[in-house]
């Protein structure tokens, strides 16, 4: 694109070739050309790159970039933030649960926040469910309000929702967050919220309207749950060796803006 878009949104996927075209249809009728879409092909087995490539032929706002192996979700969000090149940042799942008007609220909310972040448990939130899927709400609902509730007792981050879908960036706090980010798993959406409040940034949470269409989730929540668990163990240890005080994370983000010299990579970017 020759001019810096306003927004940059990002898709971290993993074998969602049966819908990614589909959701890509979704973001141009919501935001046309305006903005500029990301799709991270985290080493999928399908054909999720190429039925991106295919739809980006045609769309010079969007771009694949793929991983060579499958790395996890922080994997990916790590490898997009170099590559995002808008004012803005939104980070989504790649099915689109959360509808235009919940983007439309993160991207607003950053005309006064750095971070904008969606919060399912919000007094003003709602959930679209078929009833066949009421059970799995239940159990997801369960298994998250555990999760927050170790998040909590473990690096006392007191947000209700670390883990929505649905996250909002001004581009320079993500370049200054991504510094010090570890994570490879899931568990890279409560380390973003360590090092953004070790920077003082801004945060912004925002009401959700999320559409469960299926029981198909890239979050087992079984076997997902179990490494979540030692991921926040490994997070909850480098915070009480100071990986994450003010004085490190800051020098870690004054050390990444510093200009380095190009590199070639294993990794593959396509438009």
């Amino acid at each position: 694109m020759s001019t810096r878009p306003r927004l940059t949104i990002v898709l971290p996927c993993f074998n969602e070739g049966s819908q990614i075209v589909r959701s890509l249809e979704t973001l141009d009728g919501w935001f046309g050309s305006a903005a500029e879409v990301l799709i991270i092909d985290d080493g999928s087995s399908d054909d999720t790159a190429e039925q991106g490539r295919a739809f980006a032929a045609s769309h010079d706002n969007v771009r694949v970039h793929r991983l060579p192996v499958n790395g996890g979700k922080g994997r990916a969000i790590r490898s997009a933030i170099p590559l995002a090149s808008g004012e803005l940042v939104l980070l989504m799942d790649s099915d689109l649960a959360y509808d235009r008007d919940s983007a439309q609220r993160a991207i607003d909310a950053l005309a006064a926040a750095d971070m904008a972040v969606g919060n399912r448990r919000h007094a003003l939130s709602r959930y679209s469910v078929p009833v066949s899927l009421f059970g799995f709400l239940y159990r997801r609902h369960l298994v998250g309000w555990s999760f927050n509730a170790c998040v909590r007792a473990l690096l006392k981050i007191q947000l209700r929702d670390t883990q929505c879908g649905l996250k909002g960036f001004r581009r320079e706090a993500l370049e200054r967050i991504g510094a010090s980010l570890t994570t490879e798993g899931f568990a890279i959406d409560v380390e973003m919220f360590l090092v953004a409040r070790a920077l003082g940034l801004r945060l912004s949470e925002v009401p959700v309207h999320v559409t469960y269409r299926s029981a198909k989730t890239s979050v087992k929540l079984i076997r997902s749950g179990v490494a979540m668990a030692g991921e926040l163990l490994r997070l909850a240890a480098r915070r009480a060796l100071g990986r994450y005080s003010p004085a490190r994370v800051a020098a870690a983000s004054a050390a990444r803006s510093q200009p380095k010299p190009a590199a070639r990579s294993a990794e593959e970017s396509i438009r």
